[in-house]
């Protein structure tokens, strides 16, 4: 056997672990240890958001990566504590609501590429193989939309714009690009 695939194996043990240890830790709620995996965990997460704003005019204007304590009152009458990582405060509207709000799972393209095309760059050791993982956990934990960002993606009727585009660009396609095609013209 390889003596890579031991360290392969301890990459997804990472990741794992990983896992398991930012959940202890936010159930306990420890505000350091709260920030730091908010860090790791949020920067990339609203920094999409920021971007995809920018690039749809949502014209971002706040951004915060601070973690807040919020306490509440579960069901059972239990006393919790609920976790805003952070949030990007942007002007939403018709056009742009949906992309803004999933903008976290373009994270899954970097995640993607960095899969595909690491080791062409990093030497195939130890250390490499385990930051390898460690990127690919960030990219992939921090893709999963939040409930606050499905309800901006579901406001505005956002997904009513983006259906009546896509169904421009499929019956023009069908109807005009196709004739172009067949008659020669591109």
């Amino acid at each position: 056997m390889n003596e890579l695939y031991i360290w392969h194996f301890a990459g997804i043990v990472l990741i794992v672990m990983l896992a398991q240890f930012k959940n202890s830790l936010l159930n306990r709620g420890g505000m350091w240890s709260v920030f730091f995996w908010g860090f790791t965990d949020t920067l990339p997460h609203e920094i999409a958001h920021w971007t995809i704003a920018l690039l749809t005019g949502g014209r971002p204007h706040g951004f915060s990566i601070i973690p807040k304590r919020i306490p509440y009152t579960d069901v059972n009458g239990d006393n919790k504590i609920l976790w805003d990582f952070g949030s990007v405060q942007a002007f939403v509207t018709f056009y742009n609501a949906a992309a803004i709000g999933m903008a976290p799972l373009l994270l899954l393209g970097g995640a993607f590429l960095t899969y595909t095309y690491y080791f062409d760059f990093m030497p195939n050791e130890w250390w490499s193989i385990l930051l390898f993982y460690w990127i690919l956990y960030v990219f992939i934990a921090n893709s999963v939309p939040s409930t606050q960002d499905f309800k901006v993606a579901a406001s505005q009727n956002s997904w009513l714009f983006y259906l009546i585009f896509i169904g421009i660009a499929f019956i023009t396609y069908e109807y005009v690009i196709k004739e172009l095609i067949n008659r020669g013209g591109m």
